[in-house]
């Protein structure tokens, strides 16, 4: 026996939902994902995100806490113009040490933005400008003790503006001695689009890559 479907009982925001879930697959379907579908980047957006990464990356290759260096990168992916990707955190550290990285992290956030300003003389609001500032944001909070610490919002606002103002003064001192790096960074970045640690470390030392010997080994 067949059993009629009562419409009146059908929640209209399942109904809602399941039409969009659907048109989510069936974009899927017509447009596969593709880490170079977004954003589309052009000549001058790979020339201040190789900057922008560049800062990023001569940071973290200063301060130890922050772990090793994996990869940099201006291969867009879902939206991130580029990237520096470090090693994950040891689980076991102690709180000490997991304390120290996080400052580390939020030092190293401000980099983008300054050797912007140190490089190309820019000061504008960019997006992945925005992103730094709430990632740093973030980690402010969380050395501050996050919602644990139970601060009023004066006091958290107060506590994190403190933390990001050492940590933009400590990021000035670093990049601003060293333009020369950041260039350095930035034309290899913008040449062969990802670099290695031990491409960074070997250019931050004043070296050249040669990756066509290497590939002819």
């Amino acid at each position: 026996m067949r059993h009629r479907i009562d419409l009146s009982r059908i929640n209209i925001s399942g109904i809602v939902m399941l039409m969009i879930f659907g048109g989510f697959i069936a974009a899927a379907i017509i447009h596969p994902p593709s880490k170079y579908r977004v954003p589309k980047m052009t000549a001058a957006d790979r020339s201040v995100t190789a900057v922008h990464e560049s800062g990023h990356a001569l940071l973290a290759a200063n301060l130890p806490a922050a772990g090793d260096i994996l990869e940099m990168t201006t291969v867009s992916r879902w939206g991130i113009l580029g990237s520096v990707t470090r090693a994950p955190a040891d689980k076991d550290m102690s709180n000490a040490d997991r304390n120290a990285r996080k400052m580390a992290e939020l030092v190293i956030a401000q980099g983008g933005q300054i050797a912007e300003e140190l490089i190309l003389g820019t000061h504008s609001q960019s997006t992945i400008q925005t992103s730094d500032i709430k990632a740093a944001e973030q980690i402010g909070f969380d050395l501050l003790g996050g919602p644990e610490a139970d601060l009023l919002p004066s006091e958290a606002e107060a506590g994190v503006h403190r933390l990001m103002a050492a940590a933009e003064q400590r990021a000035r001192e670093i990049l601003s001695s060293r333009p020369t790096q950041i260039n350095a960074l930035a034309d290899n970045l913008m040449q062969h689009d990802t670099l290695s640690g031990a491409e960074i470390a070997i250019i931050l030392n004043g070296g050249t890559l040669d990756r066509q010997q290497e590939n002819t080994r």
